[in-house]
């Protein structure tokens, strides 16, 4: 049985979800194909930076989280071993009329934005498998199994939303680029930290490790450990999750020990810092977002905002009509942009905060002094993290950062 719809998104995450809301609510046909039946906590995508916020109220999905129990952090606290407390980020000024970053658990994140999907008027059919993409001119086929049972698709777009082993991405051919990783970074669900303050969320510079903690409400809270390659099987086997809380005892953080008191309320994962992309995440009658476009570092923490920026150009490009690889490239061209100046933001940081060294101390002095005085060149760079990446000065990004902070 073959069915048509206007718009084929396969993946039902945070950007095929917000995506299928927003040409719902644009008017067109949409049919969502999501492999999971319940949302997994796969450890990743728990904070929204301020850019990707404005992103998301623009799309509408904003107001989505916030109902499904976002915690919304307007300021983070830098602390680092030997320095004690730094001055304070201030989330809540770096867009304007942004109150700060987003929290909130993944897995209710994606559920939430798929719900209103559906209210929106979108098809959502969960536990979708075997997807086979045949494309014919202007218009695509997309065949697949939903409990043993063959379907089909007739639509005049295919929008790949399914993640970083994206079948969409692999049958039209696209390949990624791929930087190497050079750090990693675990991640836990912590309950029951109630006494550790929520007002604000935390990034530390320990000594052998970047430790950030990311607040949810009700003491709960996403805690990560950034490390060298050297540890990235550290919290890896029956004994990681222990092991990973026990490394919170020692943390510059003043609050490390209720951290390492806490509940585990979820896996413990350790995923690699690397990076991919490509010039080109699409083809006549096929667009890629989210991570089946490439991903970014997650030492950063900037999947969710790359994912609002890409559902809400693609929606502004598909309602205004464009199908094809030419009407898709100016999409291309700013994602490029996009992903080399986060991988820059990245790259610093990690070659500071987390990569194997023997002059990390160094490194460390050194990020802290450029930072402190608010360097013209540097400051600006980190900021646009949180402020956009478009923000970042050109010469900032012209200059050899990673080779500094090496050197130092």
């Amino acid at each position: 049985m073959t069915a048509n719809t206007d718009v084929a998104i396969v993946g039902g995450g945070s950007a095929g979800a917000s995506l299928a809301s927003a040409l719902a609510r644009g008017g067109l046909g949409v049919t969502v194909l999501e492999a999971t039946t319940e949302f997994p906590d796969r450890v990743r995508g728990e904070s929204m930076q301020a850019w990707g916020v404005a992103e998301a109220r623009e799309l509408g999905a904003e107001a989505v989280l916030l109902a499904a129990g976002a915690h919304v952090a307007q300021q983070w606290n830098p602390y680092a071993a030997g320095h004690g407390e730094l001055p304070p980020l201030p989330m809540d000024m770096m867009v304007p009329g942004i109150p700060g970053s987003l929290n909130l658990r993944h897995p209710d994140a994606c559920q939430a934005l798929l719900d209103d999907a559906a209210a929106r008027g979108a098809t959502v059919l969960r536990g979708v498998a075997h997807i086979e993409l045949t494309r014919d001119g202007a218009s695509s086929t997309v065949a697949y199994d939903v409990d043993g049972q063959g379907q089909a698709l007739q639509t005049s777009l295919v929008v790949g939303a399914d993640g970083r082993n994206s079948t969409v991405r692999k049958q039209v051919g696209i390949t990624l680029e791929h930087q190497e990783a050079t750090s990693h970074i675990a991640g836990l669900l912590v309950d029951d930290l109630n006494g550790v303050p929520a007002e604000f969320d935390a990034v530390v510079s320990d000594s052998d490790r970047f430790t950030l903690l990311f607040h949810q409400g009700n003491g709960r809270a996403r805690a990560y450990l950034c490390v060298g390659d050297s540890a990235q099987k550290a919290f890896a086997g029956p004994e990681g999750t222990r092991r990973f809380l026990e490394r919170w005892n020692d943390s510059a953080y003043p609050w490390g020990k209720d951290v390492a008191a806490g509940t585990p309320a979820g896996p413990c994962s350790t995923y690699p810092g690397d990076d991919t992309w490509t010039a080109q995440p699409f083809a006549d009658g096929v667009l890629l977002i989210g991570d089946a476009a490439g991903h970014n570092d997650p030492i950063i923490g900037q999947g969710l905002s790359i994912a609002m920026r890409d559902a809400r150009t693609a929606r502004d490009l598909v309602l205004g009509g464009a199908r094809t690889a030419e009407a898709f490239a100016p999409y291309g061209a700013e994602r490029m942009q996009r992903m080399e100046r986060l991988r820059l933001i990245a790259d610093v940081l990690a070659a500071v905060q987390a990569e194997d060294a023997d002059n990390r101390p160094a490194r460390h002095a050194y990020f802290l002094e450029k930072m402190g005085s608010l360097d013209p060149e540097l400051f600006p760079l980190l900021i646009a993290g949180f402020a956009g990446p478009e923000t970042m000065p050109e010469e900032s990004v012209k200059l050899p950062w990673v080779e500094r902070i090496r050197a130092a």
